[in-house]
């Protein structure tokens, strides 16, 4: 029988990977023995690197695909395939990992609750990519195609953080404030989608919604904001009318989203935009400088295409 001589951890090929941890300990000890300060230290990576191969099932777990390995076993050429799969594009600084499925998500015990009430079985792709982001308070630019999922993409992360808020059942005094998170849509029957879909979430967590669009009277959307509400979802001429009249004012309103913004800007919205920017409190706003982009990475932005 031949016999092959390897030198340092050679194996032929995981046939010998039987005697792999036995192997690992003899090379490490040679290291030891060489150098005691530098040996030792490499001597250490080496068993690290060892129970990982262990704990990942052997050499076979480079070659699994990434729906078959743990989250701390993914590694950067799997997060590349994973994105390849969804054809998820990425740009920006300190983006975090999408999420591979809703347990992963970082989302409360009780919105997952929702979300399996709701029927949501596997996020898509413009939500692994995008609440993840949008879960670290990021200014965020997501772009897919329609009926991708993109309203939920936005409203979970809402509801994240309108949650970590005082009540406005409890703080009743809040309430004259204004929402804490207002939706522009550029026309009435998107608005309208949205405040459909954003009902399946808030009515569970007890959160007000409120639509102001077109079609209706003034004084009828007044009467449905007089015990305040979270969010408001609004076109932006009706939003800008009621803030002339002091009917609603956004002192405490911290959180915007705008849907299809650049359909917004095509039909004539952006000075009404720019106004109810300008109604926002000055002390939330994100400071433009790179100091501040520097200093947090809430201030990072991100761009995701789907």
């Amino acid at each position: 029988r031949s016999e092959t001589n390897f030198f340092g951890r050679g194996r032929l090929a995981g046939f010998d990977d039987t005697a792999a941890d036995a192997a690992a300990r003899k090379y490490a000890a040679a290291l030891e023995d060489r150098d005691r300060e530098a040996g030792a230290a490499r001597a250490k990576e080496i068993m690290e690197m060892e129970r990982r191969r262990k704990e990942e099932g052997g050499r076979t777990a480079i070659d699994k695909h990434w729906s078959e390995k743990k989250l701390e076993h993914m590694r950067e050429r799997d997060w590349r395939i994973f994105k390849e799969d969804f054809n998820i594009s990425t740009k920006g600084g300190n983006i975090p990992n999408p999420m591979r499925n809703w347990k992963e998500s970082n989302l409360p015990k009780r919105l997952l609750e929702i979300i399996e009430q709701v029927g949501y079985a596997d996020p898509s792709p413009i939500q692994r990519a995008a609440i993840p982001i949008a879960l670290q308070s990021r200014d965020l630019i997501g772009v897919a195609v329609t009926g991708s999922g993109k309203t939920a993409a936005f409203l979970l992360p809402l509801l994240v953080y309108i949650a970590e808020l005082p009540r406005l059942d409890v703080f009743e005094w809040r309430r004259n404030d204004g929402p804490y998170a207002i939706i522009l849509a550029p026309t009435r029957e998107l608005a309208q989608q949205i405040e459909t879909e954003a009902l399946k979430f808030a009515r569970p967590l007890s959160f007000n919604v409120v639509s102001i669009v077109g079609g209706h009277s003034l004084e009828e959307q007044a009467y449905n904001l007089r015990n305040g509400c979270e969010i408001i979802i609004a076109t932006p001429g009706r939003l800008v009318d009621c803030i002339e009249r002091r009917i609603i004012v956004l002192s405490q309103c911290c959180y915007v989203i705008m849907d299809e913004a650049d359909r917004m800007i095509d039909l004539g919205f952006e000075e009404p935009v720019n106004k109810i920017l300008d109604a926002l409190p000055v002390g939330n706003e994100k400071p433009d400088t790179e100091a501040a982009d520097r200093k947090s990475t809430r201030l990072n932005s991100s761009h995701i295409t789907i």
